[in-house]
């Protein structure tokens, strides 16, 4: 049920912000590369883990550019405050390559990427702040 209210939140939020940032300038931060040429046994070392900062009353957008190179995968971003997923780009079999998050506290935020299905990959992440 928890996950469920979660999904809704994330929907009405990626909605209602995706509305409202058409006319909106987007301000590049920081780009992310995470690339698996092998799969590991071990699951740690599939992941590409970083913390970052983020401001209350943000509006922060990620683009996914997959299939750098020849590699199949697609990057699974996940934004964490805590343990508790505050957004992702992918849900259940929906892919998103933009997403957005408005960010209703200011702290550490882990961005966590791995690639779906277990595939190698090549992806490259851009953050910007929406305006």
């Amino acid at each position: 049920m928890k996950s469920l209210l979660n999904y809704l939140l994330l929907i009405i939020v990626l909605q209602s912000v995706s509305l409202s940032a058409f006319s909106q300038k987007e301000i590049f931060i920081k780009e992310f590369q995470f690339e698996l040429k092998k799969i590991s046994a071990n699951q740690y070392e599939n992941e590409y883990f970083v913390t970052i900062t983020l401001n209350k009353n943000s509006i922060y957008k990620f683009t996914v550019l997959n299939h750098i190179g020849d590699f199949p995968g697609k990057a699974v971003v996940q934004i964490l405050d805590g343990n508790q997923l505050v957004a992702t780009n992918a849900m259940d079999d929906k892919y998103f390559e933009k997403f957005m998050f408005k960010c209703t506290k200011t702290g550490f935020y882990d961005i966590l990427i791995h690639f779906k299905d277990n595939k190698s990959g090549s992806s490259l992440i851009k953050q910007f702040l929406v305006q």
